[in-house]
C-alpha cells in the first residue's frame, strides 16, 4: 500500500514538472555572410568593415612560464552590428595553448561599417592572433609555424 501511495506521489510531482512548450519560434532568416577568410583575401575586409576597437589578448601564464610564444589563426564573423557573432579557430600553434585567450579577446572586438559598405554587409575573415614572449623557447618553430617575417 505503501508503495502505491508513493508512486501516486511521484507521478503528480512528476506530471506538476512537466510543462507545455508555448515559447513561439521566431523563423529567422540565416546570416549571408560575404566570405573573405581566405589568406589572399584578408585585407578586403578593410572595404566592408574597420577595426574601432581592438582588445588584446592576455597571455596564458603557463605559457609565459614556459617560455612558449606561438599565434592563433581564427575564421571571424562580423554581423551588420560590427560585432563578432562567431569564431572558429583555424589553426594555432602550439595547439590550444593560446586558443581561448585569442577567442576572448576577439569577442570584444568593435568595428565600423565603411561609407562603401551602406548595407553594413557581413562578412567571413581570418584573423591572426600572435603571442609572443622575449627568449622564447621555441622561437624559431613558432616563427616558421606562424608565418613571422619579423626577427624574433
Amino acid at each position: 500500500m505503501k508503495n502505491v501511495i508513493l508512486i501516486t506521489m511521484l507521478s503528480l510531482v512528476l506530471g506538476a514538472c512537466a510543462s507545455s512548450d508555448t515559447a513561439q519560434v521566431v523563423d529567422e532568416a540565416p546570416i549571408k555572410y560575404k566570405d573573405l577568410s581566405l589568406k589572399d583575401q584578408r585585407d578586403l575586409v578593410k572595404e566592408y568593415w574597420v577595426v574601432e576597437k581592438r582588445q588584446e589578448p592576455k597571455y596564458p601564464l603557463a605559457a609565459a612560464k614556459k617560455g612558449l610564444s606561438g599565434c592563433v589563426d581564427l575564421i571571424v564573423g562580423i554581423n551588420q552590428d560590427g560585432k563578432t557573432s562567431g569564431y572558429k579557430v583555424k589553426n594555432s600553434y602550439p595547439k590550444g595553448v593560446f586558443d581561448n585567450h585569442a577567442a576572448a579577446s576577439l569577442k570584444k572586438w568593435k568595428w565600423s561599417a565603411t561609407e562603401g559598405n551602406i548595407d553594413r554587409t557581413p562578412v567571413l575573415t581570418s584573423i591572426q592572433l600572435d603571442f609572443m614572449v622575449s627568449g622564447a623557447k621555441n622561437a624559431k618553430e613558432a616563427k616558421s609555424k606562424c608565418g613571422w617575417d619579423y626577427k624574433v
